[in-house]
C-alpha cells in the first residue's frame, strides 16, 4: 500500500513542475527522490527517516567524513532499530560514516520533579525498557543507560564523531533540558546545524514539557538556538507524513560553531525574466 502510493507521487512529481524553492530550502528538496525511495525500504519508513537523510547531506557537504545520530528515550526500543537501519542506508548513499545512539534509564520515566514534567499524565515507571531483548536486536547502536544528567557527560567526553541528528523523546521538561546539555558541547562534538525532532511537542503547552525546555534553553544561550524549521512540509512530497509530523521537526543552530559560516550554496544570480 505505501509502495503504490509512494510510486503515484512519483510519477505526479515527474508530471508537474515543482514549485521553485527558495535557496534554503532548496538543498531540503533536492533529497526527496531518496527520501521516497528509502521510505519504502523494509524499516526505514519511520519519522527519523528524513532527519537522518538531511544529517548525512550536511556532513557530505561539510566534508566531515563521520557524523553521530541520537536518541534520548528509547523505551523499548522501536525507533533505535530504525536509527540503526535508516542509518546504514544514508551511510552509503552518502559515503559517510554513521555512529548511533541511544540515551534511557532502561527502567522507564524517572519521578516528575514538577508540574513542567506533566505528572498529570506521566508516571514515574512508564515505558520501562526490555535491555536484553533490545541488544538482541541491535547490531552496532550503542545504549547509554541510568540518567541522563549523568550518562550525557559521559557521552561528550568519549570524543563522538560531531552529532548531526538529535531525537528528544524523553517526555519531562527536566530531562529534555539534561539532555540539552549536548548542544551545549564543543565544535568537535557537533555540526553546526543539528537537526532535531521533538516526539512530544504536541503533549504539552508552552509553560511545561518540551515547549519549554526549548524556550527556557533559547532565553539561556546567545548563540546557541533551536527553531522550527517553518514551511517545512510545503517543500517535501506530498502525502507522506503529515503536518503534525513535519512540524516535530526543528533544527539547532550552533552560531558559534567554526564551520557555521561555511557557504553551502555557491554564488547564485537572479536575471531578468522576459516579458
Amino acid at each position: 500500500m505505501l509502495r503504490h502510493r509512494i510510486n503515484k507521487l512519483l510519477n505526479r512529481r515527474s508530471e508537474a513542475p515543482s514549485p521553485k524553492p527558495i535557496y534554503y530550502h532548496s538543498r531540503i528538496s533536492s533529497e526527496n527522490s531518496f527520501f521516497l525511495a528509502l521510505s519504502i525500504q523494509q524499516g526505514c519508513s519511520h519519522n527519523y527517516t528524513w532527519g537522518v537523510i538531511q544529517a548525512g547531506n550536511l556532513a557530505k557537504t561539510l566534508g566531515v567524513p563521520r557524523i553521530s545520530v541520537v536518541e534520548f528515550g528509547v523505551a523499548g526500543g522501536n525507533g533505535l532499530v530504525a536509527l540503526e537501519k535508516i542509518s546504514e542506508r544514508v551511510s552509503a548513499h552518502y559515503d559517510v560514516g554513521i555512529d548511533v545512539y541511544g540515551f534511557d534509564t532502561g527502567v522507564g520515566l524517572p519521578q516528575p520533579e514538577d508540574y513542567r514534567d506533566l505528572p498529570d499524565i506521566l508516571c514515574q515507571g512508564d515505558f520501562p525498557m526490555d535491555v536484553t531483548m533490545l541488544r538482541k536486536h541491535l547490531t552496532k547502536a550503542q545504549l547509554f543507560l541510568g540518567l541522563v544528567e549523568e550518562t550525557i557527560t559521559k557521552f561528550i567526553q568519549s570524543s563522538p564523531a560531531p552529532v548531526a541528528f538529535i531525537s528528544f523523546d524523553m517526555d519531562f521538561y527536566s530531562s529534555t533540558m539534561q539532555g540539552f546539555k549536548l548542544l551545549e558541547a564543543a565544535d568537535t562534538v557537533l555540526l553546526p546545524r543539528v537537526y532535531c525532532f521533538f516526539d512530544d511537542i504536541f503533549a504539552c503547552g508552552d509553560f511545561n514539557g518540551e515547549r519549554l525546555a526549548i524556550s527556557d534553553f533559547n532565553a539561556s544561550h546567545l548563540t546557541r538556538k533551536i527553531s522550527h524549521i517553518y514551511g517545512l512540509q510545503y517543500f517535501l512530497p506530498n502525502g507522506i507524513g503529515n503536518g503534525m509530523l513535519w512540524d516535530k521537526y526543528h533544527m539547532a543552530y550552533i552560531f558559534d560553531h567554526v564551520l557555521y559560516g561555511k557557504n553551502l550554496v555557491g554564488p547564485r544570480t537572479m536575471d531578468l525574466e522576459p516579458k
